[in-house]
């Protein structure tokens, strides 16, 4: 592990953490239950994740970044993170969030989510990235995840995102071509090579259409400079 100057910090990541695990049951009788939070409890716990980011990573500087409330992926595809919908947040949730602007000067960008904020900041040799979302490893970087230590190359990145683009994410509601997980898509870059092209005749394979290719590229990819967010595209 080299020596980093400012550990990157999630703030989406940490708030969802400490959100859920303060949040308690009650049973106040035969039929009745509710479930109630105390704030004071969440911001300790957020204290408490900075603190073990910080010691991790062996630095006493960092940066928090916070998803802004618009994304720009939606643009790209209404259906982008849509079933979230229907799925309840843990209370709490939106007052970590300002806790960490308000105390940590946590950042947000307009239209784009935390993980982009990161990108966007992410030098290997000034920072380094403490987060366990798999997107991480689609960003040249130091990172640092539950399962080790990874330094990430721009060719590691890429290739990454390659595997990401044909395997899709269901976490945000966005499908890969059909039959290809993990392993299944690693094959196919290892026989038909890593490269846009090959990715693409993954697509065309099973009936799917450029079009499908690029959406699924540009909701995959993690920035790396704000303005990616309007003019990148995977090079055929």
């Amino acid at each position: 592990m080299t020596n980093v100057k400012t550990v990157l910090i999630d703030g989406d990541e940490i708030s969802y953490r400490s959100a859920c695990a303060c949040e308690q049951p009650l049973k106040w009788d035969a039929d009745t239950w509710t479930i109630h939070s105390s704030e004071q409890d969440m911001f300790q716990l957020l204290e408490s994740e900075i603190k073990r980011a910080m010691a991790e990573t062996n630095t006493d500087r960092y940066q928090i970044a916070v998803s802004s409330p618009t994304n720009f992926r939606k643009e790209i595809d209404k259906n982008y993170k849509a079933h979230r919908k229907a799925t309840r947040k843990p209370l709490g949730l939106a007052s970590c969030r300002q806790y960490l602007i308000d105390k940590h000067m946590a950042v947000w960008m307009n239209d784009i989510e935390a993980d982009d904020v990161i990108g966007i900041w992410a030098d290997p040799e000034q920072n380094m990235i403490w987060a366990i979302d798999k997107d991480f490893l689609t960003i040249p970087s130091q990172l640092l995840r539950p399962s080790g230590y990874l330094r990430i190359s721009e060719a590691n990145a890429d290739s990454n995102l390659r595997l990401q683009t044909m395997i899709g994410d269901k976490a945000d509601g966005f499908e890969g071509v059909k039959g290809f997980g993990p392993v299944t898509a690693l094959k196919w870059i290892q026989k038909h090579g890593d490269t846009w092209q090959s990715v693409l005749d993954a697509f065309l394979s099973k009936g799917l259409t450029e079009e499908d290719c690029t959406r699924n590229a540009r909701l995959a990819r993690i920035l790396r400079n704000y303005d990616e967010k309007y003019n990148w595209q995977p090079t055929y």
